[in-house]
């Protein structure tokens, strides 16, 4: 009895999942021994940390976001369940490889990120954010994997530059005490993740319904990329590529986006549906869209650290004699009234479907977050970037779109055991060749443009 007190007395808040999050816990269930939702983003330094003070910093990282000290339940409830509590650091632990040849270290430090990945979260018991430290001669690794039914990748960058403040001022010497009732003071200055679930829960689904209900009527399509060959077994599960935009074409599109009152957003989305007609073979399509989430009126919303993202649908329908300017201010007004409705459970629109959960077979997300990590804080750190990032959905096919060094660039995460490297290349360099055709002539008709590569 003493036992269940002292637990109790550990928990924070108790409060039910968003409908993301229990798609996520079903996929886990599902297959457990699946990688997907499992995000880890590797930090290199051209310094060594400060351990000591890492840790504190870590345990101030975890106070200050509710979501850090987050298990989630399922089991003997009639609905899952997230439950916060007081008191809960990530799990820690370092390795030294600086005493290693340069090409054994790296081959330890790429091992020790896919066993980390491998080993997955048991969402109940492991906390959902692990930190890997790592020494490598004069550079250090910092690596944090996280699982995704708590947070989205806009939260990542976030998640990091609050690290490296409240490291920065420990290591300068600042009283444990004073950067806690710093971080305490700011917290109370924002609203809390669980805040946005009630909000979720008091949102008018039926107008949400029937918004996606009509969007979505008489939708009789199938857009689907099939693989054409088979490729070689492999033991990994993600696998990404990329294609970018030169710079003139990239300034061509944006120009273009900027006349029809659309953004680049928008234009490279819009490129993407052109392609899938192309590979459907019908001029009727519908693919999945991550979305922000952040629509909520509270408190801070934009610093927030949870999962605010959900995949919405984007039909793309065009006619013989419809232009890519048109086509682009109606892609525009659609994506500005899905807004309005994009915080509705994906398989709640499924639902309105003849397709039901086959619905999406590609995902798209354009991708607007970068990390400040080296302008910020004053950091006391040196050399601070990204070495490796990796993510993974349950979808074969997701397309990424950015802005990096002025070009408009795709990635494309693909499954390696359902599609060969050259066919993702060919996708990837079709998508490109539409937007290329797009800025030659943007009054061109999207039933003329050229989709086949050389």
């Amino acid at each position: 009895m003493a036992q269940a007190k002292a637990v109790n007395k550990n928990i924070e808040n108790v409060y039910p999942l968003t409908p993301l999050q229990e798609g996520m816990l079903f996929h886990s269930l599902l297959d457990d021994k699946s990688s997907a939702y499992v995000l880890q983003t590797s930090f290199e330094f051209d310094s060594h940390i400060d351990e000591a003070i890492m840790k504190k910093a870590l345990s101030l990282l975890s106070q200050r976001f509710a979501v850090l000290r987050t298990s989630i339940f399922h089991e003997k409830l009639d609905k899952p369940r997230q439950i916060v509590l007081r008191k809960r650091d990530p799990e820690y632990i370092s390795y030294d490889f600086s005493d290693d040849p340069t090409d054994v270290a790296e081959e330890k430090y790429s091992n020790v990120l896919k066993n980390d990945v491998v080993r997955g979260f048991d969402l109940k018991k492991d906390t959902l954010l692990r930190v890997i430290y790592i020494k490598m001669g004069n550079v250090s690794k910092l690596v944090f994997t996280m699982h995704h039914i708590i947070i989205d990748g806009w939260c990542i960058s976030i998640l990091f530059d609050k690290f490296l403040s409240y490291y920065n001022a420990l290591l300068k010497g600042k009283p444990f005490s004073s950067v806690e009732k710093e971080m305490l003071n700011e917290k109370d200055q924002q609203s809390e993740y669980s805040e946005y679930v009630s909000w979720i829960t008091k949102q008018d689904k039926k107008s949400a319904m029937n918004y996606w209900h009509e969007l979505l009527a008489d939708y009789e399509s199938n857009c689907d990329i099939k693989p054409m060959m088979k490729p070689a077994a492999s033991n990994e599960q993600m696998s990404r590529i990329s294609v970018s935009i030169d710079e003139d074409t990239t300034m061509i599109l944006k120009n273009i986006a900027e006349k029809n009152e659309c953004t680049l957003n928008t234009l490279a989305e819009t490129a993407l549906g052109v392609m899938l007609q192309a590979y459907s073979g019908s001029n009727d399509i519908v693919f999945g869209k991550v979305v922000s989430g952040r629509n909520a009126i509270l408190r801070g919303i934009e610093n927030m650290v949870g999962l605010f993202i959900n995949t919405i649908p984007v039909r793309v329908t065009t006619e013989k004699e419809t232009t890519v300017t048109e086509l682009l201010k109606k892609q525009q007004k659609q994506a500005a009234e899905s807004t309005n409705y994009d915080y509705c459970s994906l398989a709640d629109i499924q639902n309105l479907t003849s397709q039901g959960s086959d619905l999406l077979k590609v995902l798209y997300v354009f991708e607007n977050y970068t990390s400040g990590a080296d302008d910020e804080n004053d950091n006391q750190l040196t050399g601070i970037r990204i070495d490796k990032s990796r993510e993974q959905t349950s979808y074969s096919l997701s397309i990424s779109g950015y802005e990096l060094n002025n070009k408009l660039s795709f990635d494309l995460m693909y499954n390696p055991n359902e599609f060969c490297s050259d066919e993702i290349y060919l996708i990837l360099n079709r998508l490109a060749k539409v937007c290329e055709k797009m800025a030659e002539n943007p009054e061109k008709r999207v039933s003329e443009i050229e989709t086949v590569t050389e």
